[in-house]
């Protein structure tokens, strides 16, 4: 028998949906293949939805205890969820990772010996105090949109610290060291265009709740999954929030205003690029228009002294000129200064007058 869900595509709906805690637990135990033990959603980021340059990115934040299939481990992680419908500048995703990465909140504790002095008698003491331990990050992101630099058609992609040594051989004890699981995290990214009906393996069949090939004749909200009555257990506990959703006129009316703005960003999402390149050529242009302004006051400011010294120089040989003018006629006065030398030197200071003139 067929059943009507809300499409989780929408904010809206995967929001529903992954505010319950059994379905969340679905969805993350599949992705992360390891059994989680207790999942808390962080209350600091339950789902910050933002919308700027056309781009709305959903984000969950999750703390979980995890357990090791295989090995029994268990441990206290991060989950960072982001969902985004439109292609997302990069830097989005990667801003908000660097800030996970430096939250104090996102660590574990324990009671830890160490010196202290004490301050009221000054004596050295062995006492206990807390420690914060970072703790392992799982990165997940669920993509409306596949990647644009390269065709891979693969709807699940899993990225996860491989240490090797220098031979290049394989070294899985270092994952266990508080120093790796604190400085790496693990990736998984969901294309969810490369979802299809009748998908194979177990984590395709769960996420074949992401499937658009299920998108309702009638409206894109809602998907027809028309063989619901035959899916497993955990797909029903996956979608049963998405049934309640489907049904729920708040749920429904903020999906449609999900439409609008989508149709909106994608119609204004170049111009916006367009607008923003166009102020950043102003601004590089006003920039160089008043560095060469700078620069030509600072040539006008060099021209200036130039003059000023050219102008005492000239002030100083014309002074000089008046001096030697003087000693000659009274030289020549005197009689001691021939006559025809006197003609000559006055010749060759009137001489030098002129040039100075000109």
């Amino acid at each position: 028998m067929a059943q009507f869900i809300a499409n989780p595509i929408y904010d809206s709906a995967f929001k529903y949906m992954m505010q319950n805690e059994r379905a969340a637990t679905v969805l993350l135990e599949n992705l992360l293949d390891k059994e989680i033990l207790k999942l808390e959603v962080l209350s600091n980021d339950v789902a910050v939805i933002e919308e700027k340059s056309g781009v709305r990115i959903l984000r969950l934040d999750f703390s979980a205890r995890v357990k090791d299939r295989k090995t029994g481990e268990t441990e206290l992680v991060t989950i960072e969820l982001q969902k985004s419908y439109l292609d997302t500048e990069i830097m989005r995703f990667r801003t908000y990772l660097g800030q996970q990465y430096s939250d104090i909140k996102k660590t574990d504790t324990e009671m830890v010996k160490t010196w202290r002095k004490n301050k009221d008698t000054g004596k050295v003491e062995n006492v206990e105090v807390e420690k914060h331990i970072p703790l392992h990050i799982i990165a997940i992101y669920i993509l409306g949109h596949p990647f644009q630099e390269i065709n891979i058609q693969k709807p699940v992609i899993y990225n996860r610290a491989n240490p090797r040594g220098i031979e290049n051989e394989h070294i899985p004890e270092v994952m266990k060291t508080r120093f790796f699981r604190g400085l790496t995290h693990d990736t998984i990214i969901v294309q969810i265009p490369y979802l299809k009906r009748n998908a194979k393996t177990k984590v395709e069949q769960i996420l074949e709740i992401f499937c658009q090939d299920y998108v309702s004749s009638g409206t894109d909200q809602l998907l027809e999954i028309d063989d619901f009555d035959e899916r497993s257990a955990e797909f029903k506990e996956l979608a049963r929030p998405l049934q309640y959703a489907a049904s729920d006129p708040e749920v429904r009316k903020v999906m449609k205003i999900e439409d609008e703005m989508s149709i909106h960003f994608q119609n204004v999402k170049y111009v916006t690029d367009e607008n923003e390149a166009l102020h950043i050529l102003v601004e590089e242009s006003r920039q160089q228009l008043q560095e060469s302004r700078q620069k030509l006051q600072e040539r006008q400011h060099q021209l200036q002294e130039k003059d000023s010294q050219l102008q005492e120089q000239q002030s100083q040989l014309q002074e000089k000129d008046s001096q030697l003018a003087t000693s000659i006629k009274l030289l020549s006065e005197l009689g001691m200064l021939p006559e025809q030398i006197a003609e000559k030197l006055k010749i060759s200071v009137e001489t030098v007058n002129q040039s100075l003139k000109l």
